[in-house]
């Protein structure tokens, strides 16, 4: 099923950038702060900054990225709902590069990326199945109203061969929810698992039968004897 979220009760305080650049954005990593970009709502982008440490509490909230917050301009009248649509992460450090950060409207749909959590254990593995996992998320069009944080499967019944795809988990949408995947995109299945050890035996096997084939001491043994002849 799907987890229908509630908008989380956190006010985000961003200020303006009137400085833009790869020198003053070095400047705000360098005091904790993070560049962004204010997105969406029929609006022009705003360039803003805010706190690494206030990026890092909306992450802790169950939705993860796809929480919706109150987005508040320092020192003015001036906020709205908002959520975070990219975040670029330096891979070494882990500090927050640049985030984009997209306007929440009524009636205007999101495009937001959604989890896949398998849940149930799998007939088909307690037969000696193996579970490929292959698609763990899914990017989804949803109003904000309906905003959702993943959707389960249960792999309960899933047997050896049987196969989820993108098309088998409309039902689990709510009403305004559509996939922006294709309907055939497989998500999870259960197949039968590799043998590779089989496949080294057989090889082993063929190495042997070779060797027994070739009998050169046997074939050395024939010529002495034909010479003592």
């Amino acid at each position: 099923m799907a987890t229908k979220i509630q908008t989380a009760e956190i006010t985000l305080i961003v200020e303006k950038r009137e400085d833009k650049g790869t020198s003053p954005s070095g400047r705000l990593r360098a005091v904790g702060r993070v560049p962004a970009v204010l997105y969406g709502g029929d609006l022009p982008p705003v360039p803003i900054s805010v706190d690494d440490l206030a990026v890092r509490e909306i992450l802790k909230q169950e939705a993860g990225e796809n929480t919706i917050f109150l987005l508040k301009l320092k020192d003015s009248t001036e906020e709205r709902q908002a959520m975070i649509k990219e975040l670029q992460v330096d891979p070494i450090s882990g500090k927050f590069v640049h985030i984009d950060f997209i306007r929440v409207t009524a009636g205007h749909k999101l495009n937001v990326t959604i989890h896949i959590d398998l849940v149930g254990d799998s007939v088909g593995v307690r037969q000696g199945g193996r579970v490929d996992f292959v698609s763990r998320e899914l990017a989804v069009e949803v109003l904000p109203r309906d905003m959702f944080d993943h959707i389960d499967i249960d792999m309960t019944h899933m047997a050896i061969g049987d196969v989820v795809t993108v098309a088998d988990l409309e039902d689990k949408l709510p009403e305004s929810g559509k996939f922006l995947e294709d309907p055939n995109r497989v998500v999870v299945l259960v197949e039968q698992p590799r043998l590779a050890e089989a496949e080294e035996e057989d090889e082993l096997g063929a190495d042997l039968v070779i060797e027994d084939t070739a009998e050169p001491e046997l074939i050395g043994k024939g010529k002495d004897e034909d010479a003592t002849d």
